[in-house]
């Protein structure tokens, strides 16, 4: 099933710029010669020296009389990210003042980086351009500083700070067929079999005429060779179909990178895929794998900074979903105690951490006590250790003794696991097929 493609991104109408302007360099040396020009010719005599400080002084006089102010500048802004979650496309429109001559529009985008665009009335001042970005979820894309030359150059405005423009960018998601199921799967209809007899599922028995069962299903070969009494008719009896009911728990109370000198809590920007931003683009693929299957899809939160969705199927609620992962944010404190959330009964939970503590496993090993089958999904990035000094090379030695020993207990309790991170060893893909092994549900 194919993601269906974003709404398209509003323009975002910047407010008004309104310049501070001074007067320009040049008018102001213009006025400075003028004046010596002509106190030279008074001092020394020579008339010469007046005459041509006359036009300097005529000319800066006209600039410095003229009023400056009341005008503004407005930056429209559209932003439309890509459904690759790789990209954000922008257009960025200017429309001069009357009194301006020019603009230098200096474009900041993700990453620091810097694009300098003059622009005068003879040129369309429409700009554009796709921004590359490394992470997902909400952020800063585009930051715009303008400068404005008056009319003649008697006049610049001031360097002023334009609109700030950030979007919610949509994790990437992979392909998938081979997936886990619940023990029990639920609802009247769907695409797996269930334990129950009804419609649509695989054959079950044959078993004679009762009261609710189709005239259609008379196996009629069956009856004349099995009936005793006149009037014995033998019906085709099939399993019923239904649908799994998945939830899909996202710990979001951190964003680590690969870098282990980041964890400290002094984020450095990194152009590597964050813990975070793998949990939303496994979050994101098993959602549209599931949905595309037929199935029921929820989401919970653990850091509270995303709404729940509860259970549901189609193109809408995926969606509903993918928009809600992709604003799941980390809340910047990972030792505040997450409420546990509910989760229907009869369902698979996905739970997607670093279990780099005890919350989000004590939750996962309860969830598969209470009858749950629960999958963890390791979201860390495989750790660089190459920048860490002594200390912090034993501090994260001690860490990832006690998470080797809590994915263990896990384990031992009956949750399974997979780590996704495509490219170290086996892919997600290849990891969910082992996970899914054909069974009955009931």
């Amino acid at each position: 099933m194919s993601v269906p493609d974003p709404a398209p991104a509003r323009p975002a109408a910047g407010p008004d710029v309104t310049p501070f302007w001074v007067r320009s360099p040049a008018l102001v040396f213009g006025v400075a010669g003028g004046v010596f020009l002509a106190g030279l010719a008074l001092v020394l005599g020579r008339p010469e020296l007046a005459v041509v400080a006359l036009p300097v002084l005529v000319t800066a006089g006209f600039g410095a009389g003229r009023r400056l102010g009341g005008e503004q500048v407005r930056v429209v802004t559209t932003l439309a990210p890509s459904d690759s979650g790789r990209g954000v496309g922008y257009r960025t429109q200017v429309t001069l003042p009357p009194s301006a001559e020019a603009l230098a529009l200096e474009l900041r985008v993700a990453g620091d980086r810097r694009h300098v665009v003059v622009v005068d009335r003879r040129t369309a001042a429409q700009l554009a351009g796709t921004v590359p970005v490394s992470h997902s979820g909400p952020q800063e894309i585009l930051r715009t500083h303008l400068s404005l030359l008056e009319r003649g150059g008697t006049a610049v405005s001031v360097p002023a700070e334009g609109p700030i423009r950030s979007a919610v960018v949509p994790p990437p998601h992979l392909r998938m067929q081979h997936l886990p199921m619940p023990r029990r799967v639920t609802g009247i209809t769907g695409a797996h079999d269930s334990a129950r007899p009804g419609d649509g599922g695989e054959f079950r028995d044959v078993a004679l005429f009762a009261p609710g069962d189709r005239l259609r299903r008379i196996d009629w070969r069956r009856t004349a060779r099995r009936a005793e009494r006149p009037g014995d008719l033998y019906v085709r009896r099939t399993f019923a179909t239904a649908d799994a009911l998945v939830v899909l728990v996202i710990d979001g109370r951190d964003d680590l990178a690969a870098d282990v000198t980041t964890w400290g809590g002094s984020r450095h920007d990194t152009s590597e895929a964050t813990s975070l931003d793998v949990a939303r683009e496994a979050a994101v693929s098993l959602a549209t794998a599931y949905i595309g299957a037929g199935d029921r899809v929820g989401l919970r939160s653990l850091a509270g900074t995303a709404r729940s969705v509860e259970p549901g199927g189609g193109t809408r609620h995926l969606e509903r979903l993918r928009s809600t992962i992709a604003s799941v944010i980390p809340t910047g404190d990972a030792t505040t105690a997450a409420r546990m959330p509910l989760v229907p009964a009869a369902s698979l939970v996905v739970v997607l951490s670093t279990f780099l503590d005890d919350q989000a496993a004590t939750m996962a090993m309860t969830w598969a006590a209470t009858g749950h089958r629960v999958v963890a999904v390791d979201v860390l990035p495989t750790p660089d250790v190459t920048r860490v000094s002594k200390q912090e090379r034993t501090a994260f030695r001690l860490i990832a003794l006690e998470r080797q020993d809590r994915l263990a207990e896990m384990a031992a309790t009956g949750v399974e696991q997979i780590r996704w991170q495509t490219g170290d060893g086996d892919s997600p893909a290849v990891q969910l097929r082992l996970l899914s092994r054909p069974r009955r549900a009931g």
